[in-house]
């Protein structure tokens, strides 16, 4: 199940490749939303549009899949670069992969 998760992510990123990777450090911004359980109560999906997740898989876990797929089509040079992560998961309405990458600068004193 991993590697045709993995394939269907390659291919879903692909369509959105910058021309040149991006340089710098970077905040990477990932907002995962599945499809609604079965088993969700009916005043859950009735009151919200989404509703976080507190089950498997971790943010973790789900964040070094889009990474890894993401340096492998040269988003980056290397996923180092992210020096801010956002990573967030909700059950919800309208599933689907919500990427935002932006720079980072350093804080004047």
């Amino acid at each position: 199940h991993v590697a045709a998760a993995e394939n269907d992510l390659l291919s879903m990123l692909a369509k959105h490749q910058p021309a040149e990777p991006f340089s710098g450090a970077l905040h990477l911004w990932v907002k995962l939303v599945f499809p609604w359980r079965k088993s969700e109560l009916k005043g859950i999906i009735a009151k919200y549009v989404e509703y976080p997740i507190t089950t498997s898989p971790d943010c973790s876990n789900l964040i070094k899949m889009i990474e890894d797929s993401m340096t492998r089509l040269n988003f980056w040079g290397d996923d180092g670069q992210n020096a801010k992560l956002s990573v967030s998961k909700f059950w919800g309405d309208v599933p689907g992969i919500h990427v935002c990458i932006s720079y980072v600068t350093g804080e004047l004193r």
